[in-house]
């Protein structure tokens, strides 16, 4: 006699788990798109101090825009754009941090720069806009002026030790509500030995890069000596 084997019949949950998985081997999920950074190199026409760039960034684009600058120049930069959440920020040669953050403090930056080589401004969406994908259609104008050179100082005229510093610097940008913090080292672990408030003046002593930040040495009116976070300086006179 001879005998057959009876093949089994698939139970139902075995049918159910082998079609939701034949489904899912049809549909892509849905990724994550990483952030993408475009490289450009500034330059200035002939004759010309300056350039205008008009672009688009979208969702989590960035656009950095490279500038050779030589210590004492005057750098501007200014932003319009279509979006509220458009910024740009400045980095200066080898920092770690940005010396100057569009979105705390606006889209106009003006200021001699420290030190020379290739500043970076970087142009971007914040996050709220860019995790909706939003665009933002920029005009950048960026111009940099002035002498390329430090001019020699009389003994005893301080001037940035970055080169090319003015004499007095005047506080600025700092929160209504807040101080800034004048600290016996050039880092925010030093000792507070006085607190200023917007609009003050501080004698320009020299500054320095420390951690990525620039920090400068300051006197006080009163004769107070210490280091301030110089992104809350501006070249002020007297």
């Amino acid at each position: 006699m001879t005998l057959t084997k009876t093949a089994r019949k698939p139970s139902a949950f075995v049918l159910g788990v082998g079609l939701f998985l034949a489904a899912f081997a049809f549909v892509s999920l849905p990724t994550v798109s990483s952030a993408q950074t475009a490289n450009e190199r500034l330059a200035f026409p002939r004759g010309k101090s300056g350039t205008v760039v008009r672009d688009t960034v979208r969702g989590y684009e960035s656009v950095e825009y490279h500038v050779d600058l030589s210590a004492g120049q005057r750098l501007t930069v200014d932003l319009q754009t279509s979006n509220a959440s458009n910024y740009f920020n400045v980095t200066a040669p080898g920092a770690a941090e940005a010396m100057f953050a569009g979105s705390s403090e606006g889209n106009r930056f003006q200021a001699r720069v420290p030190s020379s080589g290739d500043y970076k401004i970087t142009v971007y969406l914040m996050r709220n806009a860019a995790r909706r994908n939003e665009t933002a259609r920029y005009t950048l104008s960026v111009s940099a002026t002035g002498a390329v050179a430090a001019k020699p100082q009389p003994a005893g005229d301080y001037a940035d030790g970055l080169s090319g510093g003015p004499d007095w610097w005047q506080v600025s940008g700092v929160s209504s509500n807040d101080t800034l913090n004048i600290r016996t080292l050039p880092s925010s672990q030093g000792r507070v030995v006085a607190q200023l408030v917007n609009g003050e003046l501080l004698r320009n002593m020299g500054c320095r890069m420390s951690a990525g930040q620039r920090w400068c040495r300051v006197s006080t009116e009163d004769g107070i000596r210490g280091w301030a976070a110089g992104r809350f300086l501006r070249e002020a006179s007297r």
